[in-house]
């Protein structure tokens, strides 16, 4: 039995060595990341207080361990990763394929603003429609169930 505790401590031993070199090598890429970005060390912080998990900064900026190594890898400014950031909240918007930061770095195919626009203002057209529609029916006193189907 002393042979086997001895044997699940080295092994608790090794993980903890593997750990603590992961998070030191997650810090290093973060650390080199703020110093290209010229921000403050303080700025953010990691999910959960976990290197290599999510990095969160700013107001509503995340980032995975996966974007910062390929951002200093690949030397990628932060106007490129903010740009990439909003160009998958107008993608999500309507249900487009959403390119992960290498594709939006290699010049993956993109919806341009103009066509984001175009269609925002036909959602908008059809929210117009659909409310007018709710008051038209309401106007005739027609009732709904609970499942939205009209009652003889």
């Amino acid at each position: 039995m002393t042979q086997e505790y001895e044997e699940i401590k080295q092994d608790m031993k090794r993980l903890e060595q593997l750990r603590t070199a992961y998070d030191k090598a997650c810090n290093d890429y973060l650390s080199e990341l703020l110093k290209m970005w010229e921000l403050d060390p303080h700025y953010g912080y990691w999910n959960s207080d976990r290197p290599g998990t999510l990095y969160h900064y700013g107001e509503t900026h995340n980032l995975s361990m996966d974007d910062i190594i390929y951002c200093v890898e690949n030397s990628i400014n932060e106007d490129e990763v903010l740009a990439w950031e909003d160009y998958l909240l107008d993608a999500a918007e309507f249900g487009f394929t959403l390119p992960n930061l290498p594709a939006w770095h290699k010049g993956c195919p993109r919806t341009d603003e103009a066509t984001f626009a175009r269609l925002r203002k036909m959602k908008q057209n059809l929210y117009d429609a659909v409310e007018e529609e709710k008051q038209r029916r309401g106007q005739e006193g027609s009732k709904e169930t609970d499942h939205g189907q009209l009652q003889d």
